[in-house]
């Protein structure tokens, strides 16, 4: 019984020691993939606003923002998890042909969908790394009262997607 107890003591304490290493470069790591993806979200962006690009550059320019992310999640896919990284590479293909796109509904609806996804891709970023339970412990910790008229506004506006929509379609 003491082996098999002391054997299990082992284990665990490698583990533990492995484990810390592990999540500070699954950390650097997903904060880099964070980093391309606010990158490709500029361009994107970009892409959608602008209509000074032919179909051709706008296509080029996605594509240059989207293959730093499929490579990056490929070099470093022992330590991102690859329905995540399928995600992220996804999250911005489309953008290129939503200046294309006549009907104002669609188009909207288009852009929503990439907006979207962007946020999906943060959000699970932040949970698969790990900082969205740290960010619950120090919250339940700490207990900050973090109010304002902005933070109020964007409470609200989490809750009602609805008046996005509208304020879109009326800056359109």
């Amino acid at each position: 019984m003491g082996a098999i107890t002391n054997e299990s003591l082992r284990r665990t304490s490698r583990i533990e020691a492995y484990s810390a290493r592990v999540f500070d470069f699954r950390l650097a790591k997903y904060g880099a993939l964070m980093g391309l993806l606010h990158a490709a979200s500029e361009v994107a962006s970009d892409v959608i606003e602008n209509p000074g690009y032919s179909a051709e550059e706008r296509h080029v320019l996605i594509s240059a923002a989207i293959s730093p992310i499929a490579e990056f999640t490929d070099k470093n896919e022992l330590y991102i998890d690859s329905d995540l990284g399928a995600h992220c590479v996804a999250t911005f293909m489309g953008a290129e042909d939503i200046r294309d796109i006549e009907d104002t509904d669609q188009k909207n609806e288009n852009t929503e969908l990439i907006w979207n996804m962007y946020k999906l891709a943060r959000r699970m970023i932040r949970e698969a790394s790990g900082v969205a339970e740290i960010d619950k412990f120090f919250k339940k910790m700490t207990k900050p009262n973090l109010s304002g008229p902005i933070i109020e506004r964007l409470r609200y506006l989490e809750e009602h997607p609805e008046e996005i929509r509208r304020l879109r379609e009326k800056s359109n």
